[in-house]
């Protein structure tokens, strides 16, 4: 785990107003979970003076101002602001790329990720009126921005400047193209497939385990166009290559004219977001526009979904599928499609295949004999963690997997001892798949594979 933005933002914000050098959090030995950062003075935002040369494609706007990598107490388990790592030599392949808003102003979310004592970082931060690069983190290290341990050691994380809530006001042109620039040499030198499996948002992220799930991020939010993002870094979502049996379908509504009614609560008060182009469908519990929305068991009772249905919340991802996400047909009725989705049949309105075009991936389902099987939220070996994400997939659903991964897990929790960090692998395998808003994964052993 690592401390959020958010949380990390607001304390640094709430100690500027304090002027003052409080004393150094001491936070668990991973030193990589939420709690309230103060700001560290000037002489101890120490930095990692060997990082000079940024990781960019030619011709794109790069600079690099390192991270702060320091320890800040006597246990040497409590640093910020990112852990040491071979990456992939030391066999932690880079797998994802995951794609943040800041919820902040690009400065002071590069003076966040300078603070020790902040325990949050990302490899990179864009700007948003002109796409300026700022590299923070060697893309072979491991930097603490997912908010999920597994995620983080096998993904580069990218911040950009901007609001979940404000949409095209901070996701610009410009924005847009060094994001799928940088985003394309990435890909491109880790082997990285080109799919929304893995160009993600953080929104995307599993919880580690089961608490954790009803408090991820939802960023970068409804507004960002991910069809735009997809095909400027050369992957467009149009169904190329898709199943064509109608058995698989990728959302992909027209985000120009897609702008369904979205809401947002904070302090107790609520209100209509301005009508803008979104990038999610809602998904009902039937195939009718009256029928209520689709909830998250893991959400109900939260002040997300508090009567347990799903809601118009920006932030409520439980009731929403995103351009570029795949799911397996669960049934088709008149002008709507329902879709196995988060262990259950979910509908959406697709007159005449506007809002889907058709997708690709290897369908499982839970192996013959099984009533249900468990969903994991990393994909760590049974000796590590047998923790499960919380959820069950039933008998007879069926869901799309894109990666089939072996469980591994990266032990670094000390301060600077890069010789003392492990790798460890086991014999389990996990289908990663398309599950709810998020991927999730499922033991390989756990499920039969449907030609």
């Amino acid at each position: 785990m690592h401390r959020s933005l958010a949380a990390a933002i607001s304390a640094l914000a709430a100690a500027f107003v304090l002027a003052g050098a409080a004393a150094a959090a001491t936070p668990p030995a991973s030193g990589k979970v939420d709690a309230s950062a103060p700001v560290a003075s000037g002489s101890q935002q120490l930095r990692n003076a060997s990082f000079t040369d940024a990781e960019c494609p030619n011709g794109l706007a790069c600079r690099v101002i390192p991270a702060a990598y320091q320890q800040n107490s006597d246990d040497p388990g409590d640093y910020g602001n990112y852990d040491l790592a071979t990456r992939p030599d030391d066999g932690l392949a880079i797998r994802y790329v995951v794609i943040h808003d800041t919820e902040y102003g690009y400065d002071p979310t590069i003076a966040l990720f300078q603070n020790p004592l902040a325990y949050v970082s990302s490899h990179y931060v864009l700007r948003s009126a002109d796409g300026q690069v700022t590299q923070m983190v060697p893309t072979q290290d491991v930097a603490w921005h997912a908010g999920n341990w597994w995620v983080n050691s096998h993904a580069i994380g990218i911040e950009n400047e901007g609001f979940a809530t404000e949409g095209n006001t901070w996701y610009t042109p410009r924005l847009y193209r060094s994001l799928a620039r940088l985003t394309r040499y990435l890909a491109d030198r880790n082997g990285i497939p080109l799919d929304r499996e893995h160009l993600i948002g953080h929104d995307q992220v599993p919880g580690p385990t089961a608490a954790y799930q009803p408090g991820m991020h939802w960023d970068p939010g409804p507004y960002f166009d991910w069809g735009q993002f997809m095909a400027l870094v050369g992957a467009p979502i149009n169904g190329s290559g898709g199943d064509r049996t109608g058995r698989i379908v990728t959302i992909d509504p027209n985000v120009a004219t897609n702008r369904p009614v979205v809401t947002y609560c904070e302090s107790g008060s609520c209100r209509t977001l301005p009508p803008q182009p979104t990038n999610f469908l809602y998904l009902h519990t039937a195939p009718s526009e009256s029928a209520p929305l689709v909830s998250d068991p893991l959400l109900s009772g939260t002040s997300l979904e508090p009567d347990g249905v799903g809601t118009t919340q920006a932030n409520d991802w439980g009731d929403k599928a995103v351009t570029g996400q795949t799911f397996a047909v669960a049934g088709r009725s008149g002008d709507w499609i329902a879709i196995w989705y988060g262990g259950r049949r979910a509908w959406l309105e697709d007159p005449v295949g506007r809002n889907t075009v058709a997708g690709r991936g290897t369908l499982v389902t839970p192996k013959a004999g099984l009533a249900s099987i468990p969903v994991y939220g990393r994909a760590y070996p049974e000796d590590i963690s047998g923790s499960t994400l919380g959820y069950e997939i039933p008998a007879g659903q069926v869901y799309v997997a894109k990666d089939l991964v072996g469980a591994d897990y990266y032990d670094a929790t000390t301060f600077d001892a890069l010789d003392t960090y492990h790798f460890f692998t086991g014999p389990t395998q996990f289908y990663e798949i398309s599950f709810n808003h998020r991927i999730a994964f499922v033991k390989a052993a756990d499920v039969d594979v449907i030609h």
